[in-house]
């Protein structure tokens, strides 16, 4: 059952994250002066690239805190 709510919220942490970013970035490129298509294109890599940095990141800080209570 762990596994499986770890699983889940590091499923969910990806998604928000990477929305999140695709939204922001593809606003921010657009203020640059970056057309739409490729400023959605550039946005949502980034938005897979960042959403992966935040999994391992929370996995660590789960792995860390999980540590503290054995």
């Amino acid at each position: 059952m762990n596994s499986l709510i770890r699983a889940t919220s590091v499923i969910v942490l990806m998604v928000i994250v990477g929305f999140g970013w695709s939204r922001i970035g593809a606003a921010r490129l657009r203020r640059r002066g970056v057309e739409e298509a490729a400023a959605a294109k550039q946005a949502g890599q980034e938005a897979r690239k960042y959403s992966l940095i935040a999994a391992f990141l929370y996995m660590v800080a789960m792995v860390s805190v999980a540590g503290l209570f054995m």
